[in-house]
């Protein structure tokens, strides 16, 4: 793992999933990825900390809508509120899977460094990868101008709340970042074989390789993708019904609520986009491997005519990033959610319509 460069982001990441307690495990540069007692200790005292403390600071947290000066309504701070303990707990499960399957990550991790070490970030998805950090960087700056206008009339321990839960949900994010850096480096591996020597041998073996490493990838973060793409997709919905409520009643656009609903989708649309570009590019090897005449030594042109127990060499099988066997992340997915988004914006647009007409006779 020292070989990573850290220009590429990727030794960045796993030194932040280190730090927020999503790598509960010891890299060095020789033995590469191993779990030890003491690390494990330690991110089970934290993860414990955490849930303990998770009730109070959402308690707190949402007594921060009494203290600012903008009046909401009781739908709003519910929608807020819900909002809230979803990411929170989303992040504490998080967390917990992490630990729970740390030996398979581990594992894992140990994978993509070996195809890493052969395998370089090119500057197109190095570029990628820190416009999706940025934008995680961005997303946590959006809380700046809040704290800015309310922090002085806010209490010390509400302020402690509000930066725990802050802590705790940007964990999700940089769990996302990690996924995407992975999604990355399995694509940038078959760029790159694409424009290398099509020989058939390499290509069968690359293809079974890759697989493997995608399988084990799917394994182990299917329960953390599934949370990520169900937690993003209802704040989008969330944070849509508070931008038309807020349209509405106030005849104005709430920058904020438009900034949040924008990042939630852009972040999970990089996701799914990633995994769809692994998918096709399996499917464009795969049909290579196909394409490609391949004939055993052994296997004369008059055995060819006869039956012949020879087998055909062909693909072990293709990428499928599919989610506890209930959808796969591809276009389809995404254009799924996009129509029911749309089709939740009618909802919304027709219910307000009709309060206008009754407020306004």
């Amino acid at each position: 793992m020292s070989r990573l460069p850290h220009v590429c982001g990727l030794c960045l990441l796993l030194r932040i999933w280190q730090l927020l307690a999503l790598a509960p495990f010891r890299v060095s540069g020789r033995v590469g990825a191993r779990c030890q007692r003491w690390v494990t200790l330690s991110a089970v005292l934290r993860w414990l900390l955490l849930t303990s403390v998770a009730p109070v600071v959402l308690w707190k947290s949402a007594a921060m809508y009494e203290a600012t000066n903008v009046r909401h309504s009781a739908v709003f701070k519910a929608i807020a509120v819900a909002t809230m303990t979803g990411d929170v707990c989303i992040s504490l499960t998080l967390q917990g899977a992490q630990l729970w399957h740390r030996k398979e990550l581990a594992e894992l991790v140990n994978s993509l460094a070996r195809l890493h070490r052969s395998r370089r970030l090119s500057w197109w998805s190095t570029l990628f990868l820190w416009l999706k950090l940025l934008f995680s960087l961005y997303e946590l700056l959006c809380n700046v101008p809040f704290l800015e206008g309310a922090g002085g009339r806010l209490p010390w321990h509400q302020l402690l709340a509000y930066g725990v839960q802050l802590y705790v949900q940007h964990v999700t994010s940089v769990y996302a970042n990690g996924l995407f850096g992975g999604m990355l480096l399995i694509l940038e591996c078959y760029n790159q074989l694409e424009r290398g020597d099509p020989t058939l041998e390499r290509l069968l073996l690359s293809e079974r390789c890759w697989l493997k490493v995608v399988q084990r990838f799917v394994k182990v973060f299917q329960l953390g993708i599934f949370l990520l793409v169900l937690g993003s997709f209802v704040n989008i919905l969330a944070n849509m019904y508070a931008f038309m409520s807020y349209f509405v009643a106030q005849h104005g656009v709430p920058l904020t609520i438009s900034n949040n609903c924008m990042i939630l989708a852009v972040q999970l649309y990089a996701l799914i986009l990633a995994a769809h570009l692994c998918q096709v590019r399996s499917s464009q090897l795969r049909k290579s491997c196909l394409q490609l005449e391949y004939v055993p030594e052994s296997l004369t042109p008059e055995k060819a005519m006869a039956s012949t127990p020879f087998p055909l060499v062909s693909p072990t099988g293709s990428v499928e990033f599919l989610i506890l066997g209930l959808f796969t992340l591809d276009n389809s997915f995404w254009l799924f959610l996009v129509s029911y988004a749309m089709n939740f914006i009618v909802i919304i647009l027709q219910f307000g319509l009709k309060n206008m007409k009754h407020a306004y006779p």
